[in-house]
């Protein structure tokens, strides 16, 4: 090539290069390719209606997008980014209204836009905005203010969607939502079908936020809703799970409020299988002394300070029974009482009436009835009886059966001298079925101190330690095999029934109780 040839074609080349960097900088050589590095359009829409539609087009799908349509680009996209944060997923879309072009020479223009929100709700939020347009160096902008979003909205608001909820709710005794896991499975499934959907149905308002504050522009109040409040307190839920977790063989705690006779605890561990603790029934053993030492000072057989006979053994008719080991020539009653003396109770329950023990029983809440809503109960059974079986009944084996709810139900009735009417839902009281007037007070006031002797110096004095403390230990056959172990008492208000499955004494049901208590 002849050098006055090369000269023009690198002439050329400069040119070339110069007419593409003039492109608003759009294109940018690279070997043989171009490449776009700009997202503005190249050329700038030429009406006012073209800018304002461009501008809503992008107002809430690309906020930064849409404010270089405006002549304050910063202001817009800190507004457009709120709203759109405060709609969610609202959609938003606006419609320009047809509109004469301006004059060639015009400076101005004002042009209005519908505007349609659908919410989440579905619900649609309408109203029209006004658009002043603005030329200089020969292109036209979107004057930027607020009211472009809604018409009410100032500097530093936003437009907010929101959810109006529904107040209902099923709740703790601590008012906060009752959760799976804060309760036995089988209970929390039964309270939940009861009470049904409680919570209503959600509202939803559309507003507008500046400064903390909430104007409300439109909306749906939430409808209906239902407040329940589950009696099972959490702390003492959890420290009754804990205390029988603890322990190897099949085990369960229920806690009654007694003043309310409120539910507050209902718990079992893994080992007990095949029931719960509202309707699996044992031979309660001697913690039906309670009912009989009730019974037989009403039927004034005994008072508190009558001196008995405690003998180690005894036949009372053709049964012949024993104590644990000890024996006394005389002892006044409520010392019997705290050393479990079956032979004095059985020789009592040889002489009262047939029905003397199951109707003192009903008095206490044993063998009555509630239909209770959000759980299935069984208290147990006390028949009448004579003979022998009156005699076992007595010390409460033969044919006297109770559940661990009907026996906290015992002490609650020793605390609170009424009749019970276990709850567990607040506002949904329990429909009595059989069920009998409160015992007589005459026999309450020693039987609360006999039981507090018990824990004193009788066969529970190893809890001693624990203030305010009653109850009654029970050790309980259970057809041949390893004696169930009970206690059954209260600590002021807190009124309660553990068993021990296969435990062969109380001794783990004290246990128990010290870890619920403590």
């Amino acid at each position: 090539m002849e050098p006055k040839t090369r000269r023009w074609v690198l002439i050329s080349g400069a040119l070339a290069t110069t007419a593409v960097v003039g492109v608003a900088g759009a294109l940018l050589w690279s070997g043989s390719r171009t490449v776009v590095v700009a997202d503005e359009p190249a050329k700038s829409a030429e009406t006012p209606s073209q800018v304002a539609q461009s501008f809503l087009t992008r107002a809430f799908s690309g906020p930064a997008s849409a404010a270089i349509y405006t002549d304050a680009p910063a202001a817009a996209t800190t507004a457009l980014e709120a709203s759109k944060a405060g709609m969610g997923t609202s959609a938003f879309q606006a419609s320009l209204a047809t509109s004469e072009p301006p004059p060639a020479d015009a400076t101005t223009a004002e042009l209005t836009a519908a505007v349609t929100w659908t919410m989440p709700s579905a619900a649609t939020l309408k109203y029209d905005v006004k658009i002043s347009m603005t030329r200089a160096d020969r292109a036209w902008k979107v004057h930027w203010t607020p009211a472009l979003i809604h018409p009410q909205l100032t500097e530093g608001a936003s437009l907010t969607y929101r959810k109006a909820l529904a107040d209902g709710a099923l709740l703790g005794r601590d008012g906060k939502p009752l959760v799976q896991g804060s309760i036995p499975d089988g209970l929390y499934k039964t309270i939940t079908a009861t009470a049904g959907d409680v919570r209503g149905t959600d509202g939803w308002e559309v507003g507008i936020t500046a400064g903390g504050a909430f104007t409300a522009l439109d909306g749906k109040k939430a409808e209906g809703g239902e407040k329940i409040t589950v009696t099972i307190d959490p702390a003492r839920q959890a420290a009754a799970q804990a205390a029988v977790d603890a322990l190897p063989q099949g085990a369960a705690i229920v806690a009654i409020e007694a003043s309310t006779s409120e539910i507050l605890a209902v718990a079992q561990n893994k080992a007990l299988a095949g029931t719960n603790p509202f309707v699996g029934r044992y031979a309660p053993g001697s913690t039906m002394k309670i009912v009989t030492a009730a019974a037989a000072m009403n039927a004034g057989l005994v008072q508190s300070g009558t001196a008995v006979p405690c003998p180690a053994k005894a036949t009372i008719g053709t049964r012949t029974i024993t104590n644990a080991g000890f024996g006394h020539d005389s002892v006044p009653f409520h010392t019997a009482f705290a050393l479990s003396c079956n032979t004095t109770f059985g020789d009592l329950g040889s002489k009262l009436d047939a029905n003397a023990l199951p109707a003192m029983a009903k008095r206490f809440g044993l063998g009555a009835d509630w239909n209770i809503p959000g759980a299935e109960t069984n208290t147990g059974k006390v028949p009448p009886a004579t003979g022998d079986q009156q005699v076992e009944n007595s010390f409460g084996q033969g044919n006297v059966v109770a559940s661990p709810f009907g026996m906290a139900l015992v002490a609650a009735t020793v605390v609170s001298g009424k009749t019970p009417a276990p709850t567990l839902m607040r506002g949904k009281p329990s429909e009595p079925n059989d069920v009998a007037a409160a015992p007589p007070a005459g026999v309450l006031q020693p039987l609360r101190a006999m039981m507090r002797e018990v824990v004193t110096s009788g066969t529970a004095k190893q809890l001693a330690g624990i203030p305010g403390l009653a109850g009654k230990t029970g050790t309980a056959e259970a057809g041949g095999g390893t004696a169930h172990g009970w206690f059954v008492g209260y600590q002021n208000n807190v009124a309660f029934a553990v068993v021990v499955e296969n435990a062969g004494s109380s001794a783990s049901a004290l246990d128990a109780t010290a870890a619920f208590l403590r």
